[in-house]
């Protein structure tokens, strides 16, 4: 009998689910680790301490911008092959995302670069939306998509989506505004205009 409940036990225990096992501690946020640090840091008066904390915080979330802004740009876009994905450095315009990805089609070459959350950038977008001041500059204008196209010289296509975000397109080795269009129209422009 003895032999039996020892069994009984024995198998009972090997036999327990793993979800049984406390479970490994979840790795911590970085960013919310970094709310804490700084707050920490604001709680002891160490004013220096908070605002370097507060900027690396904000790396943080620029970074996970432009992870968002990089997955609009496609691999490929019909013909044209896109290269490696740059991050662009933003503080010269007041921060936010911007990524930009070189499509190559033969000699032909069209970067395009997509800015949002930037506060210089914002103030500016209000002027390419502006109709009249578009007329007046006799600028080429395009639809794509819905949305207004705004060629700037013969390499450059604009594109404001949002209100909030700044779409470029520049083209090399002989791009010019119809590889532009042509390229403009492959890109996803309703799934960038959504980005948060």
């Amino acid at each position: 009998m003895k032999t039996l409940l020892a069994l009984s036990l024995v198998s009972l225990a090997v036999g327990l689910p793993l979800s049984a096992q406390p479970a490994a501690p979840k790795p911590a946020d970085p960013f919310e680790e970094g709310m804490r640090q700084a707050f920490t840091a604001y709680k002891k008066g160490d004013d220096e301490a908070v605002t370097a904390k507060l900027r690396e915080l904000l790396k943080i979330m620029d970074a996970k911008g432009s992870a968002k802004v990089g997955a609009t740009l496609p691999d490929m876009a019909g013909t044209w092959k896109g290269e490696s994905l740059k991050n662009d450095d933003t503080s010269a315009i007041g921060g936010g995302a911007s990524v930009s990805r070189t499509y190559v089609s033969g000699d032909k070459r069209v970067t395009a670069r997509v800015v949002k959350d930037s506060p210089l950038v914002a103030q500016l977008l209000p002027i390419f939306v502006n109709d009249e001041l578009l007329k007046i500059s006799g600028r080429k204008i395009h639809k794509i998509s819905g949305e207004t196209a705004v060629m700037d010289g013969e390499d450059k296509l604009q594109i404001v989506l949002d209100q909030r975000i700044y779409v470029e397109l520049v083209g090399e080795g002989g791009a010019g505004e119809t590889e532009l269009v042509s390229l403009a129209e492959k890109l996803d422009l309703s799934a960038i205009a959504k980005l948060k």
